[in-house]
């Protein structure tokens, strides 16, 4: 028994390891944040660009949201919006086509009988077919998400990044909803926190930022010079970043390019999520993600190091949520069982200070210097998030079960629920369904 115990021993230290060595690089990032984000002058020209918004079954909030993108403060000659309906089974794509005003709005429908390519990359791979030499008619775009909110400067910054050479950008995620409860609070400070942490650190260091599927900026040169788009699996962002990385094209970041989205409000939402992200990041890093630690060894490029770790997260969720229970669940049961009374002090002891040293507090931690820096950004008082600053921890918990559940099952696509009265700060859902004609609304407060 004793032989078997030194065994278990020596793996917990080999996989605590591991883990250690996967988290210090975000913990590297972390340090960093007093690092400027790169600025890039203003444009002498505006280029023309195509918003390309991704709808599937989303009538409840498309005629908003195609409203607001044509609000933005950009000259209204040199962008249009191009909806994608995939597969919509109500009025996405008839109130979508009705919207057309001095922005235009062209409306593609694909329905595809292969639930394998139910995805947004097979999609965006249909919408490049179809558009065929209409590419042309465009310098970039930029792709959103139904429920996108942007900042009305966020052509503008994007123009700026693509004038002075960026071919592919990302902009900076917030949250329209945060304040709505502590669950949408939390989900919103974690992707805040990957734009003013990581994403800044890297841009800072000259490095690759990983492209986010809504609100990413690529060049129409780059759909062109590949024949058109290729990163058809259901984490569509992650393989175009790969892609992209392979032909030796940089990712830029905006951080002043400001993107609103509607986050999960409720547990079995925010779970879903995660689930849906388990299975195909999981995918992912066993088709791609070797290939890039493979990468990084023959041209020494640290973007493929830091894509691989960012994948390898998925495996270390697996071993954070099954190893590390079975170990210290049996280490107590032994302990106890044995009568070593001062075995199972020292070992609830160090689980203690694991948990308070390791991770409750360094997360905290983290919320509270996000919302430090970004206040502004953020744009609500310190009272209305606090609580989501301490329960900031519950996203890693909730989010590793979730991947890991990803790992092992495959959820079928469900409609996600949108939170309307945080997005729009209207309080009459039903007009949204009923003609394009309701949307008039003049007023809109994302920082409710």
């Amino acid at each position: 028994m004793d032989i078997f115990n030194t065994v278990l021993d020596k793996v917990n230290l080999v996989i605590c390891g591991i883990v250690t060595v996967a988290f210090a690089f975000q913990i590297i990032y972390l340090l960093l944040f007093f690092l400027p984000a790169k600025k890039y002058p203003k444009a002498k020209e505006k280029h023309k660009c195509g918003i390309i918004i991704c709808a599937k079954d989303e009538a409840e909030i498309i005629g908003q949201t195609i409203k607001k993108m044509q609000e933005l403060d950009y000259p209204k000659d040199k962008y249009e919006i191009i909806v994608m309906a995939d597969n919509c089974s109500d009025r996405t794509a008839k109130i979508a086509k009705k919207l057309s005003s001095d922005v235009k709005v062209s409306v593609y429908e694909r329905f595809e009988s292969d639930k394998k390519k139910h995805t947004v990359g097979w999609a965006l791979n249909y919408l490049f077919e179809q558009m065929g030499d209409k590419i042309d008619d465009y310098e970039f775009f930029v792709r959103f998400d139904a429920d996108a909110i942007v900042d009305k400067n966020y052509l503008n910054v994007m123009n700026d990044a693509f004038e002075s050479g960026v071919k592919l950008a990302k902009g900076y995620n917030n949250a329209s909803n945060i304040t709505q409860n502590v669950i949408a609070g939390v989900s919103g400070l974690w992707y805040i926190r990957d734009s003013r942490f990581n994403c800044q650190a890297r841009n800072a260091l000259g490095t690759d930022v990983f492209l986010v599927g809504s609100g990413m900026m690529f060049a129409s040169e780059v759909i062109k010079q590949d024949g058109g788009w290729f990163a058809t699996s259901a984490s569509e962002d992650t393989e175009f970043t790969i892609l992209n990385m392979n032909k030796k094209r940089k990712v830029g970041y905006c951080k002043d390019a400001i993107l609103y989205e509607d986050q999960p409000s409720t547990l079995k939402d925010l779970f879903n999520r995660n689930v849906r992200m388990g299975h195909s990041l999981h995918k992912l890093f066993w088709t791609k993600g070797w290939g890039c630690l493979g990468r990084f060894f023959t041209s020494f490029r640290y973007c493929y190091l830091d894509m691989f770790l960012n994948l390898f997260f998925i495996p270390i969720a697996v071993l954070c949520c099954v190893w590390f229970p079975l170990y210290y669940g049996y280490e107590i049961i032994y302990s106890a069982c044995v009568g070593n009374i001062a075995l199972l002090t020292q070992i609830l002891t160090t689980i203690a200070y694991i948990l308070a040293f390791a991770f409750l507090i360094p997360f905290i931690l983290q919320a509270l210097l996000v919302y430090a820096l970004d206040k502004k950004k953020i744009g609500v008082p310190f009272k209305k998030i606090v609580w989501s600053c301490i329960m900031f921890p519950m996203f890693m918990i909730v989010w590793a079960i979730g991947i890991v559940v990803g790992v092992f099952t495959k959820q079928k696509w469900k409609k996600a629920k949108r939170n309307v009265d945080y997005i729009y700060g209207v309080k009459n859902k039903e007009k949204l369904l009923k003609t394009a004609s309701v949307c008039k609304f003049s007023t809109f407060n994302f920082k409710k």
